[in-house]
């Protein structure tokens, strides 16, 4: 495992402290996600079956369920058929464990009918969320788990260059440009049509834009020449709004159309 984070929590199964429910923040959902495979292979080391860890790595453990969104969304549905597949007791382990990957999705309906298993959690079931921004999920989630930050060395983090020539192309032909809105019309709208594509454009955008402060990245476009350091830091606070409006349905059109308008105040 990678970070302390799942030290503290393995310890805590030892000394039989284990909550049920834990919130993990991660800038690496996917690594998060792998170590807690890890560590709820450590907590089933002494049940009795021996393949255990096969059966998570073939995800054929009946008593591991992971759920992730359903389109924009965690849905109704996937947590109704998380309840019913828990209404019994673990087959092969001691607990009965859940991952919800990309916490921050869920939907009212949906974070309702998890509630039950929050509310009146039962001793032989644990769950994991993992999430990019823990203000993101519902209050009523977040407030009933433990909160665990899970930080791993960004320079693994690798940036798709298709993806940051379209990220340069836009800061720059929004800079300073009095048509910077009706580019949002006429060329931006058609980099991408699908929500998770935008949250990945202005998530590689983020991370560009901090590795320029960081003095990691020498490639500077028009728009980092002219901006003072200043405000490049300030344009980093938006993005992330930007990141959260996506994530919360937003319309990107709109989203587009407020980004350059606040970017706007932020040209030297």
């Amino acid at each position: 495992m990678s970070v302390q984070a799942f030290e503290d929590i393995l310890k805590k199964f030892h000394e039989k402290k284990l909550a049920h429910a834990f919130l993990l923040e991660s800038n690496d959902i996917e690594k998060c996600f792998n170590d807690v495979l890890t560590l709820i292979k450590s907590i089933c080391s002494d049940d009795s079956v021996g393949n255990i860890s096969q059966l998570i790595d073939s995800n054929n453990l009946p008593s591991l369920v992971v759920i992730e969104p359903n389109g924009q969304f965690i849905k109704k549905e996937q947590i109704k058929d998380l309840m019913n597949r828990f209404s019994t007791k673990p087959i092969f382990t001691d607990y009965n464990f859940y991952i919800i990957k990309e916490a921050d999705r869920f939907n009212s309906s949906s974070a309702n009918a998890l509630l039950k298993f929050l509310e009146e959690p039962e001793e032989n079931i644990i769950g994991f969320f993992i999430t990019n921004n823990r203000e993101n999920v519902i209050s009523t989630i977040r407030s009933r788990c433990q909160v665990f930050s899970c930080i791993y060395n960004e320079n693994h983090l690798l940036i798709d260059e298709d993806v940051l020539l379209n990220v340069k192309l836009y800061l720059n032909s929004i800079y300073k440009n009095d048509m910077d809105l009706l580019y949002n019309r006429t060329d931006a709208c058609n980099y991408y049509k699908d929500r998770r594509e935008w949250e990945i454009f202005f998530n590689t955008m983020l991370l560009y834009l901090k590795e320029y402060v960081e003095n990691k990245r020498k490639d500077a476009i028009k728009f980092l020449e002219k901006s003072s350091k200043e405000n490049i830091i300030k344009s980093l606070f938006i993005i992330e709004d930007v990141l959260k409006r996506i994530k919360t349905n937003g319309n990107i059109d709109l989203i587009l159309d407020k980004f350059v308008i606040e970017m706007r105040c932020l040209y030297a």
